[in-house]
């Protein structure tokens, strides 16, 4: 039920993207500054910061350290 309402929250900011002042980068950067302090999110897209987003409420099994390294992996990838 979380992965869901995450998942809706999440594209409900890509889909609103121009129409809203605030983007995604800034609507979670600290969701992902928790997880990778050092992040610059201004160069990534409302789509990738979903990506990301998505990849830390999928809280799964995963350690904050398998997800700290996932999170970072995809910062290194997606821009």
């Amino acid at each position: 039920m979380k992965r869901i309402i995450a998942t809706s929250a999440a594209a409900l900011v890509v889909l609103t993207g121009a129409a809203s002042a605030m983007g995604a980068a800034s609507a979670y950067e600290n969701t992902i500054k928790q997880f990778a302090p050092e992040a610059d999110l201004s160069g990534y897209s409302d789509a990738a910061i979903a990506h990301i987003v998505n990849t830390i409420n999928d809280d799964g099994d995963d350690s904050f350290v398998q997800t700290q390294a996932q999170v970072r992996s995809l910062l290194k990838h997606l821009n």
